[in-house]
């Protein structure tokens, strides 16, 4: 069932404001509220791009051309629309989202051969706007960037419209970029912009969000099974692991909700395991954690046997962090 936290926390007697309470762990204790960010390495940049989708997939507010060559009543141009669907002639509403041109094409000649011999089709993509990620922290201008063809961190951040702060005492020294459920890469922006190493110009993929923050910024990272994972504030009054998750957007349906996972400090191998039901349900609050700079909540899916199933899943940058001696000790 889906973690709703204000009906769960109005059906608990007695009635409490669970996100207020949170617990000071001397023994998961980091000093101060900074934290030695895991910047990812070029080596394993290669290796993160290696992994990456190559071919663009058609989605909503793409323009196309579609031909089917001799037919031209069957040929033209079409708008994918926000549920990624175009309407054909003949055939009608087809979803085409989700699919690479050679594919979308494919699908298309399959159904017209149902009434014309050796149809063949080309989709052609006469304008981008699904290809996107979003930039949020301390940018200009922060919000949605598009690109024609795959973009980059540094064709992002000039499109955001650079970097300012709020005062010259202050710097921006890294940005995370989520990708997906799963995957946190961390890039360290003293590096690329001050010392021009373009080898951490990182190749992006649609929906990517990047994060920058200040250095006197502190956010958390709330990935897995929860509605809308990213990077999020801690701010004066400071964040615990249920408020972290609430930002969130909560749980999903697949969601574990008895081994969640607090990383933090990756490089220490610094983890604790929490039952969110027992802070829920039963009010037990110890293990609500007051959250520390670059803290990531990690919510794994219901059946999944072994956490190290989710390190297959994520970051390489993370896995070479997590040592397997973290992972006997988390059962």
């Amino acid at each position: 069932m889906t973690l709703a936290f204000g009906l769960v926390a109005c059906n608990t007697a007695p009635k409490k404001k669970i996100s207020k309470k949170r617990h000071r762990d001397s023994s998961f204790a980091q000093s101060g509220i900074k934290s030695k960010t895991p910047f990812v390495p070029p080596e394993m940049l290669k290796l993160i791009e290696a992994n990456m989708d190559k071919d663009y997939m058609v989605g909503p507010g793409d323009l196309l051309k579609i031909s089917v060559w001799n037919r031209e009543g069957l040929s033209g141009e079409h708008l994918v629309g926000p549920f990624g669907k175009i309407t054909l002639p003949i055939l009608g509403e087809f979803k085409i989202s989700d699919q690479t041109r050679d594919q979308a094409a494919a699908s298309i000649e399959n159904m017209y051969q149902k009434y014309y011999e050796n149809p063949q089709v080309t989709v052609k993509i006469l304008k981008y706007q699904n290809n996107k990620v979003y930039v949020l922290g301390r940018v200009s201008n922060p919000g949605v960037i598009h690109f024609d063809g795959q973009g980059t961190l540094l064709e992002a951040l000039s499109l955001a419209g650079g970097l300012p702060t709020r005062d010259k005492s202050i710097f921006l020294a890294k940005c995370a970029i989520i990708r997906g459920n799963n995957q946190i890469i961390w890039v360290d922006l003293v590096q690329l912009l001050r010392q021009g190493n373009l080898k951490l110009n990182v190749k992006l993929q649609n929906n990517d969000v990047i994060h920058i923050p200040e250095t006197t910024d502190s956010a958390v990272f709330v990935m897995g099974e929860v509605k809308t994972p990213g990077a999020f504030e801690i701010r004066l009054s400071g964040l615990s692991l249920l408020d972290a998750i609430q930002l969130a957007g909560g749980t999903t349906e697949d969601a574990n909700l008895k081994e969640i996972r607090l990383i933090r400090n990756l490089k220490e191998n610094n983890m604790r395991v929490v039952d969110l039901n027992q802070i829920i349900e039963n009010g037990v609050f110890a293990k609500n954690y007051e959250l520390r700079d670059d803290d990531i909540i990690y919510v794994p899916r219901r059946g999944m046997a072994k956490f190290n199933y989710y390190l297959r899943q994520i970051d390489p940058l993370i896995r070479s962090f997590v040592g397997g001696s973290l992972l006997l000790n988390s059962f």
